[in-house]
């Protein structure tokens, strides 16, 4: 197994002029020469959701606001780029009061950001509503810096973006299924990064860049859930032009855990 510097730079790859890495052991990734925190997948108000089913869960918006501070001041970073899925959709049908609750915590935790940081959000399937003063909010087609696109997932792309050197995306909140030796599993967070399938992808982004690459990231809020990548089927448009079974897995710490067709065929044993 490959240790964490060799996806520090994504494999040492150079985007342009530009280089983006996850931060060790958090869920977030980290562009330099924008001075950018880039996370994913917050869903403020999902507590609201598990009360509803019985389960209380004590607020977490303060807590998420201070790792993001804490990372934005370790980092020194000046942009906080928020790739979808800012609130927890909770619908009338579960309860007014408790979607009107579940709204004001996200409006409250985008005024709290615009107060320390210059935020862009790319829409995610749960943002249809959202709003801020200051906060720059962008489609679901997603932005680019650079050499750099990031989407949310849910939705294709735009082709102005996908001629970049990589995409980022979240939505998908992936985890791998570890097993112990006495048959109990459980899922930890990773990171996927993985290509284009060429023919796939050009067939639907004829301006695009074929050589591009993806990474996927981890969902920010550790109170959502997700999809094993090692058992489950993904979600999203771009499932049909990713490689994703040749694509790597890679735990918060940086183990590289190898590519995914693999990791369906064998039992990740926790030791």
């Amino acid at each position: 197994m490959e240790d964490f510097s060799s996806f520090k730079l994504l494999s040492s790859l150079n985007i342009g002029i530009k280089m983006i890495f996850p931060i060790y052991n958090e869920r977030a990734l980290y562009l330099p020469q924008e001075k950018a925190i880039v996370i994913a997948d917050l869903h403020i108000g999902i507590e609201y959701e598990y009360a509803l089913q019985g389960v209380h869960i004590p607020s977490q918006t303060s807590s998420l606001l201070d790792k993001i501070e804490n990372l934005l001041k370790r980092q020194r970073a000046e942009k906080l780029v928020i790739l979808g899925d800012v609130k927890h959709i909770i619908t009338a049908s579960q309860g007014k009061e408790i979607m009107n609750k579940g709204g004001k915590e996200a409006s409250y935790f985008l005024k709290k950001l615009d107060e320390i940081v210059d935020v862009f959000v790319v829409r995610g399937n749960h943002d249809g509503l959202l709003r801020s003063k200051k906060a720059r909010i962008f489609g679901s087609e997603g932005i680019k810096f650079g050499d750099v696109a990031f989407a949310h997932g849910h939705a294709w792309p735009s082709e102005d973006i996908m001629d970049a050197r990589l995409l980022a995306i979240g939505h998908i909140h992936p985890h791998v299924e570890i097993k112990t030796k006495v048959g109990y599993s459980y899922l930890k967070p990773c990171w996927v990064r993985g290509k284009f399938k060429k023919k796939e992808f050009l067939e639907r982004y004829e301006k695009g860049n074929e050589k591009m690459e993806f990474i996927i990231m981890p969902a920010f809020n550790p109170l959502c859930g997700g999809i094993a990548v090692n058992r489950d089927e993904i979600a999203g448009p771009l499932e049909k032009i990713m490689d994703f079974d040749n694509a790597y897995v890679y735990l918060l710490e940086g183990i590289n855990l190898g590519r995914i067709s693999n990791l369906k065929k064998i039992f990740i044993t926790d030791r």
